[in-house]
């Protein structure tokens, strides 16, 4: 049934009186969405996109209107204080109790009553709850704006509000801005009870800063955050934007010379905020952040990661990233320098990188690239610094330096400066023909304008290593020493070595020849030059306590390891670091040791003022070692002295010259102005003056045939050699032996120790027994001389025999003859003679002669036989026989006679010789 025209009018007039409460709530509800809004657009500078709000077009409204008011205005005081002022082109109130108003104009002030928001729509529409009169829906519809007490503003076509859910939505094209901050969204959601805010699309929010507002002393010319959704949480305070998020912040233009504008984007970025400023954005997925250059700044800085936080005061400050982090960064407008690691934090003003979980720096100069890595590493981009730890590394190319922990100096166009390494620190260097490779606790390395090595310095147990490109020419060299080894560089070519501390340099040759032998010097110190070229060691000084080690490749009877001691030592090299000569000076000694033990060869002991060891270029092995100034020499029990020594490898051959050079062993002793010693063969061979002192007749093996056994034998010649081996010396020259008294005297004298003989030849002469002569009264001891041609003495028998122009003399008795074979006791008294061949005895007034003549000292007679035998005597005339027995002692002889054949009778004659005075 239709209402009435009066109860019609009852409802215009109840709608009247409930119209201005009903605006009130759409203004605090309206202003409450619009101000969450801009409160996040306060935070954020973002970005731009569009959407349309279609949610009050579907809803089924009633189109019976039952209070219709053109012109509306209402005002509501508390008091003399302003609570909200509302006017209307026209208010419609339907018959479901919702209401429609035109061109909306609305003012709430605050509790001064002083200052208003104001809400301005073409359209505005109330919708209460069917269920609770506390409830309801309100649009705005139709160039929405609202303008906050605060500066607040916002523009939008609709805008939506449910009580019942506490959430305002905007579904069209929405703009905001509070002073200099504005800001625009595709559609908005504010959650009035949760306090949360959510910009459905294309969000960008952004500000400008103007001489003299508030934002000026943040000095931040224009900052924009943009995204395809953003979500703003109050009570959590941060908002949270996914989407392709873009965050533009640009520094005012005089904010000083280290502010820089930044470009971040990323796929979700959370933003956190205190005392309503912005402090900290959270990114994630592909979070690119970009520091870009100015006029008064040319640095620039890229960064990509899977996560990153961003600090923000004012400008952007710091950025913390993880996971796959890839930073490109440039100062001082040098060329870029390229980061990876998984955790890196950025220090804007102090242009710092920290940088954890494995890190790769890449800095490219002149197509050398620097690849610098480590577990850690901070990187000082203004100060071109870099701190490694854990694994530290810096590669340029195959050039190498890493430790425990590392610091990078880079400067100009990041070129690599200098490095120190520390804890367990390596170098390596890489040219065409070495590979030069350094280790120690600490090192330090500088480089020149060219990053080739210039300098390298160790602290600690060091170690440097020159491995030949060439093994089969050139020789390794490896250097350790406790305190320090200094290496300079030129053009990256290696000059100059210096060492501090117990040094060792050791060359190991090529293992091409069997004689080859390595080399190791030792010193307090060591200094190495190189030649220009930087391939060829030319030159080694070591200083103090020095050793020099020579150690063949391979063990034979031939090769000899060789230690040489010195105060110090300069050596030079051949082409391919392979020794040419080491000199040694003051007080040296050298140790040789056979690498294979033999019989009769032992360790060589030398020892003078200087030494000079020579090696061979093609062997590699020792060639020729030089001693001068007091040389002393020995192995096993053999020693020599002289005043220079000389020893070659070659024929292993000892030669001693000047200052009366002398050989000698447990059993004699040698002389001579120069003496060669031939160690292989256990030869030696002495020239001029030589003079040979056996220590007794014993030492001789009994060869000389001299008769005490205790007293010492002289042998004197020009030359003389000896075999030692077996054990035979020959004296040629003016060759003479004596003992006491005794002597044998030829051109040639040969004593065969092992045999017990000795050979003469070549004008022999010789004293070297006694005959017994009886007197009527008394016995005297009358020394034999004999000479010949040639002499021979055996030992075993006791015997001597003379050869050739013999001539035995005994007092006044003379024996001539070719031969004598002479019979001695033990104590080298004569026992018996035997001469033959032209055998003449005289005897004062008496001569006989003969082709045999036998001398028996017991009974001092003589048994002469000839064909025929003859006897001369002054006083009784002469007598010939085949056979003569003649009687010294008795001054007589007895002839017999034989005939021939045909002769069967035996002639006797005896003669009654006449005694001659004494």
């Amino acid at each position: 049934m239709a209402e009435t025209e009066p109860k019609k009018n009852i409802k215009k007039l109840e709608m009247r009186a409930r119209l201005p409460r009903i605006l009130g709530i759409l203004a605090a509800a309206g202003l409450g969405a619009i101000v969450f809004i801009i409160v996040l657009g306060f935070y954020f500078n973002f970005g731009k996109e569009d959407f349309r709000m279609r949610g009050a077009r579907d809803l089924k409204l009633s189109k019976d209107v039952i209070a219709d008011i053109q012109g509306y205005e209402r005002r509501e005081t508390e008091g003399d204080k302003m609570k909200f002022f509302i006017r209307a082109d026209r208010s419609q109130t339907f018959s479901d109790n919702h209401q429609e108003m035109d061109n909306i104009y609305l003012e709430v002030f605050d509790d001064s009553g002083e200052k208003s928001d104001i809400i301005r729509a073409d359209q505005a529409i109330y919708i209460p709850d069917k269920n609770s009169s506390k409830l309801f829906t309100v649009f705005l519809a139709g160039d929405v704006k609202v303008d906050s007490r605060d500066g607040l503003k916002v523009e939008t076509d609709q805008l939506t509000y449910k009580k019942e859910t506490e959430v305002a939505e905007a579904e069209e094209y929405i703009e905001f801005s509070r002073e200099n901050i504005s800001g625009h969204s595709v559609g908005a959601i504010v959650n009035v009870g949760e306090k949360t805010l959510e910009l459905l699309r294309e969000v960008e929010i952004f500000s400008n800063a103007a001489e003299g507002d508030q934002l000026s002393s943040q000095k931040i010319q224009t900052a924009r955050i943009g995204a395809d959704h953003g979500f703003f949480d109050q009570k959590a305070g941060k908002i949270e934007f996914a989407g392709n998020v873009r965050v533009h912040v640009t520094p005012e233009e005089n904010a000083g010379e280290f502010s820089q504008p930044a470009d971040i984007e990323a796929e979700r970025a959370s933003a956190f905020f205190t005392d309503q400023e912005l402090n900290r954005v959270e990114l994630n997925g592909k979070v690119f952040v970009y520091l870009k250059p100015t006029g008064s700044k040319p640095n620039w800085t890229k960064t990509r990661a899977d996560h990153a936080t961003a600090h923000i005061n004012k400008e952007l400050k710091r950025l913390e990233m993880l996971d796959h982090v890839d930073i490109e960064t440039t100062a001082n407008q040098a060329r870029p320098t390229r980061i990876k690691t998984n955790y890196a934090l950025f220090e804007k003003d102090a242009d710092r990188f920290e940088l954890k979980n494995g890190v790769e720096i890449t800095t490219v100069e002149d197509q050398k690239p620097t690849r610098i890595t480590s577990a850690t590493a901070i990187y000082e981009q203004a100060k071109g610094n870099i701190y490694l730890t854990g694994d530290a590394r810096i590669d340029q190319g195959d050039d190498q330096i890493k430790g425990d922990n590392l610091t990078a100096y880079l400067v100009g166009d990041n070129k690599l400066k200098a490095a120190n390494a520390r804890g367990n620190a390596y170098l390596k260097q890489v040219t065409p023909e070495r590979t030069t490779e350094i280790s120690a606790p600490e090192l330090n390395a500088v480089f020149d304008d060219g990053q080739l090595l210039q300098s390298a310095n160790s602290r600690g147990d060091s170690r440097a290593v020159l491995v030949p490109a060439k093994k089969d020419s050139y020789s390794r060299v490896t250097l350790t020493a406790p305190t320090s080894i200094r290496l300079n560089f030129q053009k990256g070519l290696i000059q100059k070595m210096e060492t501090q501390g117990r040094t060792t340099i050791a060359l190991n040759v090529p293992d091409n020849n069997p004689d080859a032998s390595n080399k190791k010097l030792t010193a307090d110190s060591v200094t190495t030059q190189f030649d220009s070229n930087g391939k060829d060691l030319v030159r080694a000084q070591a200083v103090g306590n020095a050793e020099l080690f020579i150690d063949p490749l391979r063990s034979s009877p031939q090769n000899y390891q060789t230690a040489i001691y010195a105060p110090r030592f300069d050596c030079d090299f051949f082409e391919g670091n392979n020794a040419r000569n080491c000199s040694a000076s003051t007080n040296v000694r050298a140790v040789r040791t056979p690498t294979v033990a033999g019989q009769n060869r032992g360790k060589q002991n030398v020892t003078s003022a200087t030494m000079n060891a020579f090696f061979d270029r093609g062997t590699n092995d020792l060639e020729k070692l030089e001693a001068e100034g007091n040389v002393k020499f020995s192995e096993l029990d053999r020693q020599g002295n002289a005043e220079k020594m000389s020893f070659t490898q070659a024929d292993e051959v000892v030669r001693l010259r000047g200052g009366e050079p002398t050989v000698w062993d447990s059993r004699a002793r040698a002389k001579a102005s120069e003496i060669d010693w031939d160690t292989r063969n256990e030869k030696s061979f002495l020239r001029g003056q030589v003079a040979t002192t056996y220590y007794s007749q014993k030492s001789t093996g009994g060869a000389t045939p001299f008769g005490n056994a205790k007293s010492p034998v002289f042998l004197t010649s020009n030359e003389a050699q000896f075999d030692h081996r077996a054990e035979i010396g020959v004296y040629s020259g003016n060759a003479r032996a004596w003992q006491e008294n005794n002597y044998v005297r030829a051109e040639k004298l040969v004593v065969q120790q092992k045999e017990g003989k000795l050979y003469g030849e070549g004008t022999v002469q010789s004293l070297l027994y006694d005959a017994k002569k009886r007197g009527s009264q008394s016995e005297k001891t009358v020394p034999v001389y004999a000479a010949g041609d040639k002499v021979y003495y055996v030992r075993s028998d006791n015997f001597l025999r003379y050869e050739g122009n013999v001539d035995i003399r005994q007092g006044s008795d003379r024996i001539l003859a070719g031969r004598a074979d002479i019979y001695l006791k033990e104590d080298n008294e004569l026992s018996q003679t035997i001469v033959e061949q032209n055998v003449v005895i005289t005897q004062p007034n008496r001569r006989a002669s003969g082709e045999y003549a036998k001398y028996n000292a017991s009974d001092e007679s003589v048994i002469l036989r000839g064909n025929p035998a003859r006897i001369q005597d002054q006083e009784n005339g002469s007598s010939e026989g085949a056979q003569f027995t003649i009687f010294m002692r008795d001054n007589r002889f007895v002839s017999e006679s034989k005939g021939n054949d045909s002769n069967t009778g035996r002639i006797r004659s005896v003669y009654k010789v006449k005694n001659q005075p004494e």
